[in-house]
């Protein structure tokens, strides 16, 4: 019998973790090397060995290069937009094919360690929205041989934001930090609670210090780096009342922080951790209880959209049906209802700003529709987003069943909030 799992995967340039959700401890647990059982991050690179003519893949692959005669492929990531093939074993491959690779067999590695281990939800986070990556990981489905609504996509900040709010409540009661400091350098968040209204909402605001804290810019002058980070933590504490600080990211991986320690820790707890966002990922994945506060709460960050979108079942009613709510990542928004028109050939579509309640409608005429008797044309009505303020409602004509057959026809109209 198979067993099912519930995996987060946090995928960066350099390095991707993994964690699965542990039934008996109701929590996440972080995945460790398997020829390294001190560290979760497992570098992104691969070793194609012509002795056993296998690939490896992370810890494995970094091993294995120095044991075996082979081909080692890193910088995967970096790679992605070049057309030039990669020939290994006189095979060609293109680093789109290698990425999908890497990314199936760090999984397959987890997999591996279990008998009949498959899985029930994979979500897998990345830094922030690119078209090419989600492009690339909407296909591993087939890669991996499971059904398309088992593998999501989604950011970093999402799967933050999964972690913090299922902490302890006291952790998260007021205003929470989150500063993320990766390769690229360090940025900050802050998460604030709205609790005058329902449902309560969330904000997000974002600080990018890259430019002026980064691994590179200090090489190995921590003392400099304390002094710094201790000033933009003094700075940002201050604009609110911070219930706890969470820490993540490779700069934070080395005991270098004493001052800004002092200033971390006044008042409030502070959390250091590498997997965050796998953890949070894996949260998402598992759903039910662990995405309530997407039911509590009216999530506001950049990526998010921030409107509803829905029909007036009549023109100048003010009765709105829903196709999508807001709150959540305009590339994994989506919604679809169907209708049947009662004499008419309108839809009234409403756009209702979450805020302040208002909105904005527009009346779509379907032309072109066969006469047929009242109440016999059913529609279908979707929403789909370019970007977390434009997108279109994709209306069909549906026909009602085999009387009056569907005509194929396809109207989209577009909008921008």
């Amino acid at each position: 019998m198979s067993e099912l799992y519930y995996i987060g995967m946090d995928l960066c340039s350099d390095f991707t973790q993994l964690s699965y959700y542990n039934d008996i401890k109701r929590e996440p647990e972080s995945v460790s090397q398997l020829n390294n059982k001190e560290t979760y991050l497992m570098p992104n690179i691969l070793f194609y060995s012509t002795e056993s003519e296998r690939w490896y893949v992370g810890g494995e692959a970094s091993e294995a290069r120095f044991s075996e005669e082979g081909v080692v492929v890193d910088s995967i990531f970096e790679n992605l937009g070049s057309t030039e093939p990669v020939k290994v074993a006189d095979k060609e491959y293109t680093y789109s094919d290698l990425f999908i690779m890497m990314v199936k067999l760090h999984i397959d590695s987890f997999l591996y360690r279990y008998e009949s281990a498959e899985i029930k939800k994979l979500v897998i986070s990345v830094p922030e929205y690119d078209p090419q990556i989600f492009h690339l990981l909407s296909g591993l489905y087939k890669e991996m041989g499971v059904k398309k609504n088992r593998i999501e996509i989604t950011s970093h900040l999402d799967s933050g934001l999964y972690y913090i709010f299922n902490q302890p409540h006291d952790l998260w009661n007021n205003s929470v930090a989150l500063y993320d400091y990766s390769a690229d350098g360090l940025h900050y968040y802050r998460i604030d609670m709205s609790r005058n209204r329902k449902p309560e909402i969330v904000t997000v605001q974002h600080e990018d210090y890259s430019s002026q804290i980064s691994l590179s810019r200090y090489g190995n002058d921590t003392y400099q780096m304390d002094i710094d980070f201790s000033k933009i933590a003094e700075y940002e504490l201050k604009k609110a009342y911070i219930s706890s600080v969470f820490l993540t990211g490779v700069g934070f991986s080395n005991k270098w922080m004493k001052k800004s320690t002092n200033v971390l820790c006044q008042g409030r707890r502070v959390f250091v951790g590498q997997n965050i966002y796998t953890k949070g990922a894996c949260y998402r994945a598992v759903g039910g209880e662990y995405a309530q506060f997407y039911d509590d709460f009216f999530v506001e960050t950049k990526e998010n959209v921030l409107f509803d979108v829905g029909i007036a079942l009549e023109e100048g009613d003010t009765e709105f049906v829903p196709i999508i709510r807001g709150g959540r990542q305009w590339y994994n928004t989506y919604g679809k209802i169907c209708v049947i028109l009662d004499d008419t050939d309108k839809i009234t579509i409403v756009y209702k700003n979450h805020h302040t309640e208002e909105e904005k409608r527009e009346t779509v005429r379907i032309h072109g529709l066969p006469k047929r008797p009242n109440k016999t044309t059913k529609l279908s009505l979707e929403v789909e987003f370019d970007d977390p303020h434009s997108g279109a409602v994709i209306i069909k004509d549906l026909g009602f069943g085999k009387l009056f057959p569907t005509t194929n026809k396809i109207y989209r109209k577009e909008f921008s909030i």
